[in-house]
């Protein structure tokens, strides 16, 4: 008799940073990494959560990637531009094709992420940025690519 053992799902997703701030979920199954931001960031916070992303993006080697800022609220003009500039550094290098951005309502928060995403991408190979506002369909349009 041959058994099969399917691994519980909590397997398929592993942590590899989960502070009070931020998570940053690698999902095996789907290939993808998951960021999501927990409460508004101080400043130090929000760098040190971008960085991990991007080192975890390169080592990994990823094209997919999900980040849930609702929670995170709006960005100061210094955030803005380091990462401006740091997402430019880091993308040129990755292997990114894919970035699903999950928004709140907030119009302050939606204009800055437009606003960013198309200065990045003036300065970095091609991948394509879909918005959505539940998380779900964001993994969807990931999943479906």
């Amino acid at each position: 008799m041959t058994v099969a053992i399917t691994p519980p799902d909590n397997k398929q997703q592993v942590h590899l940073l989960s502070t009070d701030f931020v998570e940053i979920i690698h999902n095996a199954v789907d290939d993808l990494l998951l960021v999501r931001w927990l409460r508004p960031v101080q400043s130090h916070e929000y760098r040190s959560g971008i960085e991990e992303t991007g080192r975890v993006l390169l080592e990994l080697g990823l094209e997919k990637l999900l980040v849930n800022n609702q929670r995170m609220g709006v960005l100061t003009m210094d955030n803005q531009g380091w990462l401006a500039t740091i997402s430019i550094q880091m993308i040129s290098q990755s292997n990114l094709k894919q970035l699903a951005i999950i928004s709140s309502t907030d119009f302050f928060q939606q204009h800055t992420n437009e606003k960013l995403d198309s200065r990045v991408k003036e300065q970095t190979p091609y991948f394509d940025t879909q918005y959505f506002l539940i998380e779900r369909e964001g993994l969807e349009w990931l999943k479906g690519c």
